[in-house]
């Protein structure tokens, strides 16, 4: 308990501090569907204002293309739900590919999210998002009736509330671009981070850094020379053999240039370990180490190591971590937001498409049909990895 409490203080009292909040301005909020809490304000209602109005004409374009984007990512990330559940059944090594967006939940084949990353990249998100979804809506003449938060259990987002009556009344060009804005808005936020890490960040931290061996996230299995080795998991390989290792290739030459039984060292940035290949359980022929997630890691050039150098060397990594962060949590929870279910933004496109299409009776029976599939499959995807490694505890 005082591990947990120690590794995780900054979460938990960013939660307890959050709650006495709430409870303190429990007069300020709605609960709504019996799960949602909502804290509604007037905060950001000029600044909308200010955008539409300036920008009216730009605005109202954006919010055409971002329609079909929204269509687009639609299809794409309904599509990306089947196959990854396909892959979950019948692929044993197959990860979900959804995760919830919490801090030091361990993201598949990304780490650990770290809380002050969370924090920021999601506070940019939700403003960027429900901004989105105002600024097109005034562009429209739709009227804004508030902003807030929205509290899902330890979920948290934020909403700009639109008069609903006035936007059923509206165009449906008008009512598709409000609803596309928000995902469309993140998926360019994303671009956007993604473009500013790989331009600047990465060739500036390049030139200050140099290889300096090889690192592994995690082990195949506790009956793997690595785990038996006690080499422990993020360890840096800086050398096999006696010869040094500086990136992913060398690592890749010395394991091909050794065979299953053969006793090998290995060097770490702590300590060097003797062990013995096991055989590849795809191959036999092969040796087998049993890490998994290899990745290149570098090291601080000599130019650098000084008090100046390495405070730039951390800010960079730190502003690094962050646009990576803020790269795949503004694309991850742009896509997100447009499958098909009820109370994200693709689902409200595709329920106005399916009134349009079939009437509204018909057409509602059949998006409740198409939501219920993929809520199920949504669920299934969150849960079935859990179920999976408690099944394997257990037999």
């Amino acid at each position: 308990m005082l591990t947990f409490l120690v590794n995780y203080w900054p979460i938990i009292t960013f939660y307890v501090i959050l709650i006495l909040i709430l409870i303190w301005r429990r007069k300020h909020w709605d609960l709504e569907s019996k799960i949602l809490i909502l804290y509604r304000t007037k905060w950001g209602l000029k600044l909308i204002e200010k955008i539409a109005q300036r920008y009216r004409e730009w605005v109202k374009l954006l919010g055409y293309i971002g329609i079909g984007a929204g269509y687009v990512g639609l299809i794409g990330i309904s599509y990306i739900l089947i196959k990854n559940l396909i892959d979950l059944l019948v692929k044993p090594q197959a990860v979900s590919g959804m995760s919830l967006v919490l801090p030091g939940i361990n993201v598949p084949g990304m780490g650990v999210l770290p809380f002050w990353y969370w924090l920021i990249a999601i506070f940019i998100i939700a403003i960027v998002h429900e901004f989105s979804h105002g600024i097109v809506a005034r562009a429209h003449n739709l009227p804004l009736k508030s902003t807030g938060f929205v509290f899902l259990g330890p979920i948290i987002g934020a909403f700009v509330e639109p008069d609903e009556k006035k936007m059923e009344k509206s165009s449906d060009v008008a009512q598709y671009s409000v609803l596309a804005a928000g995902s469309f808005s993140n998926i360019i936020l994303a671009l956007l981070a993604g473009l500013l890490l790989s331009l600047t960040l990465v060739p500036a931290y390049n030139y200050m850094t140099e290889p300096a061996g090889v690192s592994f996230a995690k082990y195949f299995g506790p009956e793997f020379p690595a785990a038996k080795a006690g080499i422990p998991e993020g360890a840096v390989i800086t050398g096999v053999n006696g010869q040094t290792l500086k990136e992913s290739a060398d690592f890749e030459k010395a394991m091909r240039n050794s065979k299953p039984g053969e006793t090998i060292s290995l060097k770490t940035t702590e300590k060097e370990y003797l062990l013995v290949l096991a055989a590849n359980p795809d191959d036999a022929s092969l040796p087998f180490l049993g890490i998994a997630e290899i990745k290149n890691e570098r090291g601080l050039k000599e130019q650098f190591n000084t008090l100046a150098g390495k405070i730039l060397y951390d800010t960079l990594s730190w502003f690094m971590g962050l646009f990576k962060w803020l790269f795949l949590l503004s694309m991850g929870i742009g896509l997100f937001n447009l499958l098909p279910l009820p109370i994200v933004d693709g689902g409200k496109m595709l329920q106005l498409t399916m009134h349009k299409l079939s009437g509204k009776e018909t057409g509602e029976r059949r998006f409740r049909k198409i939501a219920l599939f993929f809520l199920a499959l949504l669920i299934f995807s969150l849960v079935f990895p859990l179920l999976k490694k408690w099944l394997g505890v257990l037999f």
